[in-house]
């Protein structure tokens, strides 16, 4: 970056720093014990730009990030993925190429896919060949991607505040909001959990009467979710925190690095290894974390 204000001005422009609420205390958020604590475990070279996902390939055990490369969201095609094992050695750091803001991933069958602005993108997973795009007309901005147990692919709109869904090689409505800054997306069976940066909730959806409940509010830049396999979830705030989510709820600070201008964005997460996978955007690194259970 040339200078200050061109920071300033990317940072204004990120998929999650619509204007934050100014109160992000909530009665909900516990100060402490915690249920749960998170330890350092390592963090990657800084030769990533911009990262803004990390996706888990458990089948092959392979992390995928996402690098917007500055501007996440302009059309300037030098964003790309990036393959790191799983001690965070980069494998291929220019894996895929030619995409523009890649952000959220998700694995369907033989294809990974990537929300990239205005397009969902589809590549062969063995070999990193774009196969197709899909394009959506005006600025949907899409962000984040889940796969339901059936492999249908949903990618969140942040700026059409849409969720779309894949059906026969289109993107359809799969479920409109109002003005909150769609990021976030699980999917589960009987619902869709949903994270916001402008309204800063975590949400659900039924997705057979679509009515919304919410979950937790005062996300501050809601980014990321995934679940820990207790019930809770780990979400995060782009501008630099991690919650830990109870199934009532009851949410935990478990980091917050913001004063470090350390970003924390679309996190994934391995239940079996219970090791978080952060992407630290202006940082250039992913972290990884050891979730550890504390007593109460």
């Amino acid at each position: 970056m040339k200078n200050l204000t061109l920071l300033f001005t990317l940072i204004a422009l990120i998929s999650c720093n619509s204007t934050p609420r100014k109160d992000t205390k909530s009665d909900n958020i516990q100060s402490a014990p915690a249920s749960y604590k998170i330890e350092l475990l390592w963090e990657s070279d800084t030769l990533l730009r911009t990262p803004e996902s990390v996706l888990i390939d458990r089948e092959r055990n392979i992390l995928y990030v996402s690098n917007v490369n500055l501007n996440p969201w302009e059309k300037d095609g030098n964003g790309f993925i990036s393959k790191l094992d799983m001690d965070g050695n980069i494998i291929n750091l220019k894996w895929i190429e030619g995409l523009h803001g890649p952000k959220g991933m998700g694995i369907s069958g033989k294809s990974l896919f990537v929300a990239d602005i205005d397009a969902l993108v589809e590549a062969d997973i063995e070999t990193g060949k774009i196969i197709k795009k899909i394009e959506l007309e005006g600025k949907p901005d899409l962000n984040d991607i889940t796969v339901s147990e059936d492999g249908t692919v949903f990618v969140s709109g942040s700026t059409s505040n849409t969720i779309y869904e894949l059906k026969n090689g289109a993107l359809e409505v799969y479920f409109k909001g109002g003005e909150e800054r769609f990021n976030g997306l699980f999917w589960e069976k009987e619902r869709m959990l949903l994270i916001t940066s402008a309204s800063s909730q975590f949400k659900e959806i039924n997705h057979n009467t679509k009515e919304v409940k919410i979950i937790a509010e005062n996300m501050g830049h809601g980014d990321a979710i995934a679940p820990v396999g207790d019930g809770g979830y780990l979400c995060t705030s782009w501008a630099g925190k991690i919650f830990y989510i109870s199934a009532n709820g009851e949410t935990t600070v478990l980091l917050d690095s913001e004063g470090l201008a350390e970003n924390a964005a679309d996190l994934d997460y391995s239940i079996q290894n219970k090791i978080l996978y952060v992407p630290t955007f202006f940082k250039n690194q992913v972290k990884a974390y050891r979730l550890i259970k504390t007593d109460n």
